[in-house]
């Protein structure tokens, strides 16, 4: 900023050229890559396809750190074939890490591909739709059942991953000083926190005026996460619509957010705001 502080700002990717995008475009790293593009076709990648992904957009991200946040297994993320239950209000349902702890196998194969491909570059780990701390250990014992997997099988893999919480819903924030004492670090969902906060979902047309993207709410929502990760000294990264507008970035900068992703096509714009900023 103008002042000298320094913020470091990321990008959002799904792809191994999102990931090439962003490099050129000066990012710090990749602060959010979605792996449900594995799960658009309507089925389950196996672990050596998951594996190859995961690698090769490390590799693209020459040395910076990527962040991959598992899978959440959305209606709106994973395509109408993909195999699961009806439910009535799928936003409030099995999402999350709630359907990875659900189905084991499904999760445990992600995780193992994710561990080998770790080897490939700067490698975090991120857990979707996390509520509680119970929730973020039960995952954590997951990661430590695909590292006995893979060192059962001799399969080389990176043994001190960063597992980080992402922090999106309103429970999550209420108690991140519980999380911050297990996660190596936070990323805050901006668009999911709001959702679930106003109780309006952000895919129904109907309810978009409950969505409002600069909320006193939110905002102290966010204000917990970042105290509860400066005292326990984890990194924290805010993504989506409060990063990506420049306005919106600069109050989260002055709660305290020193870092951002972001669509790459965003990044030039919100750095030459903040660059302009005095906090």
């Amino acid at each position: 900023t103008k002042d000298g502080t320094r913020i470091s700002l990321m990008a959002d990717c799904a792809s191994v050229e999102d990931v090439r995008t962003a490099v050129e475009a000066g990012a710090d790293g990749v602060g959010l890559l979605l792996s449900e593009y594995l799960l658009l076709a309507g089925r389950v990648n196996g672990e050596e396809e998951q594996y190859g992904f995961y690698a090769a957009c490390l590799a693209a991200a020459q040395g910076r750190p990527v962040t991959i946040c598992t899978f959440d297994v959305a209606p709106d993320k994973t395509g109408t074939e993909f195999p699961r239950e009806e439910e009535a209000n799928p936003a409030m349902g099995l999402c999350g890490v709630r359907y990875c702890l659900a189905h084991p196998d499904f999760f445990e194969t992600q995780l193992r591909a994710l561990l080998r491909a770790g080897l490939a570059g700067n490698l975090r780990i991120l857990l979707p739709i996390v509520s509680t701390r119970d929730e973020f250990e039960h995952a954590l014992d997951a990661v430590y059942r695909a590292k006995c997997a893979l060192r059962e099988r001799g399969a080389p893999f990176a043994e001190t991953v960063p597992v980080g919480a992402f922090i999106e819903t309103p429970a999550a924030a209420l108690t991140a000083g519980d999380l911050a004492r297990r996660a190596a670090f936070f990323n805050v969902g901006t668009n999911n926190l709001i959702q679930y906060t106003y109780a309006a979902d952000r895919v129904n047309p109907q309810v978009r005026a409950y969505l409002p993207a600069a909320s006193p709410a939110v905002y102290r929502l966010v204000r917990f996460a970042v105290e509860a990760a400066a005292e326990a000294r984890i990194p924290l990264c805010l993504c989506g619509e409060g990063a990506a507008q420049p306005a919106l970035a600069e109050a989260y900068a002055r709660l305290g957010v020193r870092a951002f992703s972001l669509p790459a096509r965003e990044l030039l714009e919100v750095k030459e705001y903040l660059m302009g900023v005095t906090l």
